[in-house]
């Protein structure tokens, strides 16, 4: 009997290219079941927060103006977004989980954790959590510091905050995309 099983995802140790040494995820990886749920989330948010964020810019500039500036109806269209991308990811992942040991690799705790381990050494994965949470942080100085949503042309309120939110990690899930872009190997076309 071989005790081996051919793992689907590629080894820690044989992945070439950068690497990101820490994001949120590594927080709660030792338990796998709530990181998968956590990235399941976190990029399904991340994924759709632009392109709510550019709809809402595309509805401003038709004339769609239920909000106090064309940022406010970006945020709040952004968050509107990144709320229907974390349920769509997590419909993903029940469905995966629906599929239990038919599911490649198979739903179970092994399988969860191989995941959790692929996803600890994922390049792409790591540098959107990292970023689009820093996005986050530098928004929320951001509005501490202008001294609250109103004074930049936001939602007054608790509404406003999440606007910069949403702004905030819509930058952020931008940046980690250039930085993906950029870092990715280049074919050699002379070859």
């Amino acid at each position: 009997m071989n005790t081996q099983q051919k793992s689907d995802l590629p080894n820690a140790k044989s992945i070439d290219g950068p690497s990101v040494s820490w994001t949120p995820f590594d927080n709660i990886k030792s338990s796998p079941q709530n990181a998968m749920t956590y990235h399941v989330i976190q990029a399904g948010y991340s994924a759709m927060t632009p392109l709510g964020a550019a709809a809402g810019g595309i509805l401003y500039g038709l004339g769609w103006r239920r909000f106090p500036s064309i940022f406010a109806t970006m945020g709040s269209t952004g968050l509107f977004a990144g709320g229907v991308g974390m349920l769509m990811g997590l419909g993903g992942m029940q469905s995966i989980s629906k599929k239990g040991e038919k599911a490649t690799p198979k739903w179970n705790e092994e399988g969860i954790q191989q995941r959790v381990d692929g996803l600890s050494h994922n390049f792409k994965v790591r540098v959107i959590d990292l970023s689009t949470w820093a996005g986050i942080g530098i928004a929320a100085v951001a509005l501490v510091g202008a001294g609250g949503p109103g004074r930049i042309k936001l939602s007054p309120g608790v509404l406003g905050a999440f606007q910069a939110v949403s702004l905030g990690s819509t930058l952020g899930s931008l940046g980690a995309i250039g930085c993906i872009f950029a870092t990715a190997p280049k074919d050699d076309e002379d070859e």
